[in-house]
Order: C-alpha cells, then sequence, then structure tokens
C-alpha cells in the first residue's frame, strides 16, 4: 500500500481528504523559514504536492474534502505563525488568511450556478463521524501510537465518504503530515492508506504519474 501512486491526468476523479498543517503548508512562505528548521522542507514538499492538486483541481479532476474541525485548527495554526513565530509581516497574514478563506469558502453565486464546480467541500463533525471515532482511537490505543481527536476524526470522515458518498477507496487520497496517523492507516484495510508529502517515497515527484 505505501507504493500507491496517483494519476495526473485521472480517467475520473480524484478525491483528496487533508489535515490541517497540510492545508496551511498551502499558505507559508517557506522561503522566509530559516534553512536549518526542518519546517521549511515540509512546506515546501507540502506545496510541490498541492501544485498537482491544484493543476487537477483546474481541470475538473479533483474534489478537496475537509472536516470542519480541520478547517477552523487551520486558521489557528496560522495565526500562530505570525503571532508566535513571526512568520508573516501584518500585511503578508491577512493576504494568507484571505487566501485560505478563499479556499475554503463556496461563493452564493457559484452554489447557485447551474453548472458549478465545487473544488472543496467541508465535511461536518456530524453523528456517524463521531460514532466511528472510538472504533479508530481503540486500534491506535492498541498500536500505541499517539493520535489526536481531530486525527481520528480525518479517519473517521474517511469512512463517511467511503460509506455515506459511495467514494471509491482506490480514488481517495487521504494526505497528512502527521507520522502516527500516517503510520496507523498502513494497517486498517477499510480506508486508504494516507500520504506524508514529507517522506521522501511519498515526495509529489514520486507519487504523481
Amino acid at each position: 500500500m505505501g507504493n500507491r501512486k496517483i494519476q495526473r491526468k485521472p480517467a475520473g476523479t480524484n478525491f483528496y481528504l487533508i489535515d490541517a498543517c497540510f492545508l496551511v503548508n498551502k499558505y507559508l512562505p517557506f522561503a522566509k523559514i530559516p534553512s536549518s528548521n526542518p519546517e521549511r522542507m515540509m512546506v515546501e514538499l507540502s506545496q510541490a504536492w498541492w501544485s498537482e492538486i491544484d493543476g487537477q483541481i483546474k481541470d475538473g479532476k479533483a474534489i478537496v474534502y475537509i472536516p470542519d474541525v480541520c478547517i477552523a485548527e487551520s486558521f489557528k495554526v496560522l495565526a500562530q505563525k505570525y503571532y508566535r513565530q513571526r512568520l508573516f509581516t501584518a500585511a503578508e497574514y491577512r493576504s494568507a488568511k484571505q487566501k485560505l478563506s478563499d479556499f475554503v469558502h463556496i461563493p452564493a453565486r457559484t452554489l447557485q450556478g447551474s453548472n458549478r464546480r465545487i473544488k472543496v467541500h467541508d465535511i461536518s463533525t456530524s453523528r456517524d463521524i463521531i460514532i466511528a471515532v472510538d472504533r479508530f482511537y481503540e486500534f491506535f490505543a492498541k498500536k500505541n501510537l499517539n493520535v489526536s481527536v481531530v486525527d481520528l476524526i480525518i479517519l473517521a470522515t474517511a469512512k463517511y465518504l467511503m460509506d455515506f458518498f459511495l467514494i471509491p477507496k482506490k480514488q481517495l487520497y487521504i494526505v497528512t503530515l502527521d507520522n502516527p496517523l500516517w503510520k496507523g492507516t498502513k494497517s486498517l484495510s477499510d480506508i486508504p492508506s494516507a500520504f506524508n508529502p514529507s517522506e521522501d517515497k511519498e515526495k509529489a515527484s514520486k507519487v504523481f504519474v
């Protein structure tokens, strides 16, 4: 499962389920991160993935799914990068926030259109997702892998998308920068194993074909 590939020009649609850190990295200025900071490479590798995903979105070949709690977490992380790490100027921070907001927001005019193309879906944390979280918590506890509730919501959302949206497993791609979450998915048979862009074998240049 670790050698999964993603078609750049799929016959159908690629569906991406992403975490907060991967989303935030889309808008971080990696050139301003000191070269000694490992986060710089992580951001650069994430943006290489985003270049591929954005190209597919533009071609109408990809849809991104984001749990609502991950969207909230993304704005929090972005604020931390500004207020604590001073990664942005004030103007850059406002711009990054606006770009993030524009990416996850669907204008009313788009929703009203007869030929609307939706590039991003936010997924509410429904009862069905919450119930599934308990099952995934038990699995990760037995594996001694430390994951957060938000991480578990991502996995429960993957299962939800497959069961309720009927998204085929082979077309659903979980993208995360969380190593315990990434490792754990490799032992789960009913959801697709996740991709971690910061791993050498899962760089965009090696995954997209």
